[in-house]
């Protein structure tokens, strides 16, 4: 579960991976590069499959407060706690 729970931090803090989470699950965790076991495949296949809308704006809503919260450290977007992005990514955000 620690692999997930990865995944949804990064989600968090990473609008990119975000909305590349939210639009197909599966190829996100690939293309970053995320093992994750079959049992964790299955429960983000549910969650990130049904409820978008619903997730968006939750997930939104907490990089707004985790953001707010870093101002002290100066942390851009995405912050140094998010995972690195993959190669043809890089020079997007």
């Amino acid at each position: 579960m620690d692999l997930l729970v990865t995944v949804i931090g990064n989600a968090v803090v990473d609008p990119l991976f975000r909305e590349e989470l939210l639009a197909n699950p599966r190829a996100a965790i690939d293309t970053w590069g995320f093992r994750l076991t079959k049992g964790e495949v299955e429960i983000m296949e549910a969650m990130f499959s049904s409820h978008q809308t619903v997730l968006r704006e939750k997930f939104l809503g907490l990089e707004e407060a985790l953001y707010k919260n870093l101002e002290i450290f100066a942390c851009d977007k995405p912050c140094r706690m998010a995972v690195s992005r993959p190669v043809a990514f890089k020079k997007v955000a």
